[in-house]
């Protein structure tokens, strides 16, 4: 808005200082006198007369131009934003002046640069050690994961090698068992006792002293048969007394010297009391009470 103003302003001015002029020069014109060629008679003489009105017009728009060029000043330049003063700024003065700063001296400046320099070598070789470290102490929990790896190995290996011996041990025991019950099988039947006379003595008086061995060993092998050693430790011999029946029938075990655990007890009970004892073709060894020592393996217990 104040720069249209402005130029109104300004267009006005000019207009009015052309009309004054071009005023001027007409009236300059009219007045000087016309260079023709004389005439006849006398010259004729005219002045231009400018009326009132004209002269007040004019005048009113010399006086309109001037007021304006008063009322329209020039349009200043912008001014910087003023900087707050010492007493206007919002940092608190400082109580007190500041001390020179001591320009630092070239030599101990340099004892600083080299201090430091020193400070960052120890510096780098304290984490060179502790980075060194950190891998030894690894490499360390490698090797000892490894040799624990190596120990489960040994062990597990020892395991299944005492495992295989002691199935071998089993299967040798079970082949001579097969073997000794295909040899009793195979041997001849003992003869028939011969029919009791008045003088022969009853029970186990008088009776053979290698049927009553036969005997014996017939009641080990069934008793053997029929146990599980699998719980037994090895070479321990367990000492047995049982009662029976004629027939075979067992009415009662006793463990007279036996360093078994109650599971191996059981075993053993079991293996007595599981088949009936031989009794037929050994009438007249017959036993009523029996001791028997159980032990494996057996070819090792002899």
């Amino acid at each position: 808005m104040q720069s249209a103003s402005d130029l109104r302003a300004f267009l006005l001015s000019v207009g009015i200082h052309v009309g004054i002029a071009l005023l001027l020069w007409l009236g300059l014109v009219l007045r000087l006198p016309v260079q023709d060629q004389p005439a006849a008679g006398e010259p004729v003489q005219a002045t231009l007369q400018l009326s009132k009105a004209d002269q007040r017009r004019v005048e009113k728009l010399l006086a309109q131009a001037r007021k304006d060029e008063v009322e329209t000043p020039a349009p200043k330049p912008p001014q910087p934003i003023p900087e707050k003063s010492p007493q206007d700024s919002d940092t608190p003065l400082q109580p007190t002046p500041q001390a020179p700063v001591d320009l630092p001296d070239p030599v101990d400046q340099e004892k600083v640069v080299a201090a430091a320099a020193l400070a960052a070598e120890a510096q780098r070789v304290q984490d060179e050690k502790r980075r060194q470290e950190q891998v030894e102490l690894t490499e360390d929990v490698v090797r000892q994961e490894q040799a624990e790896r190596r120990q489960r190995l040994r062990e597990q290996q020892a395991q299944i090698q005492k495992e295989l011996e002691a199935a071998q041990k089993r299967r040798k025991l079970e082949e001579q068992k097969l073997q000794q019950l295909a040899d009793l099988q195979s041997a001849p039947k003992p003869a028939p006792a011969p029919a009791r006379t008045p003088e022969a003595p009853a029970g186990e008086r008088g009776a053979d002293d290698s049927l009553r061995a036969r005997y014996r060993a017939q009641m080990l092998q069934t008793a053997e048969q029929n146990w599980n050693h699998l719980g037994a430790p090895e070479l321990a011999r367990c000492k047995v007394r049982f009662a029976q029946i004629p027939g075979g029938m067992i009415t009662k075990v006793e463990f007279i010297d036996c360093p078994y655990d109650e599971q191996g007890r059981e075993f053993v009970d079991r293996a007595l009391r599981k088949d009936p004892m031989p009794y037929q073709g050994y009438e007249k060894v017959f036993m009523p009470r029996v001791e028997l020592t159980f032990c494996y393996p057996k070819e090792d217990c002899l």
